[in-house]
């Protein structure tokens, strides 16, 4: 198989890999990439292609080390879960596969393969996730206006709370405040 041929079919086969990578879909989708996640998600099938059909000793470990790197630098996320070392270990076996002449074994495997959404497209429309890390976001303000207040007691004497640690002699008192109010303290300069 010449090399044209062999970088050919070897992208399909990277293409169908990484848009089955759930911790890539979900470092775009949440942004991690920046707004131009999906483009490095583009190139990234590009540079993999390359950068596995171009050298001649590649081997899986050579190929998890750069996945991690491109995933820690151009997305900010550190793989935890071993998916680099499957995903690597998976387009070697089918590199190898293609470069022993198996274009039809290959093939089959990849119609094997799990059907998917195949988002890394150029122009794909993602699902960006929002974080949950903004606490003036208006979501967090309907939720406020909706939450449920009970009502205060009436009466308003301060009841003495038992710390959950055994054989502490330390009281905790509970104050009654009214609920719509928040009791702010300040400090004096002495």
């Amino acid at each position: 198989m010449s090399t044209k041929g062999l970088q050919e079919t070897f992208r399909v086969v990277v293409e169908n890999v990484l848009n089955r990578w759930t911790a890539l879909r979900l470092a775009v989708e949440h942004g991690m990439g920046g707004p131009l996640g999906l483009n490095t998600a583009i190139e990234l099938i590009e540079y993999i292609t390359s950068y596995c059909t171009e050298n001649k000793h590649v081997d899986a470990i050579d190929l998890r080390e750069v996945l991690e790197e491109i995933m820690d630098q151009e997305f900010e996320t550190i793989c935890e879960d071993d998916s680099t070392q499957e995903v690597s270990a998976v387009l070697i076996k089918h590199l190898k596969m293609l470069k022993e002449g198996k274009v039809e074994e290959v093939k089959a495997a990849i119609d094997m393969m799990v059907p998917c959404e195949m988002w890394i497209v150029s122009g794909s429309k993602i699902k960006y996730q929002q974080m949950d890390d903004s606490s003036d976001s208006e979501q967090d303000a309907n939720d406020q206006e909706d939450m449920d207040v009970e009502p205060a007691s009436a009466v308003d004497v301060p009841s003495e709370v038992n710390p959950s640690t055994c054989g502490s002699s330390t009281k905790f008192i509970e104050e009654s405040i009214d609920p719509g109010w928040t009791q702010v303290r300040g400090r004096r300069r002495r």
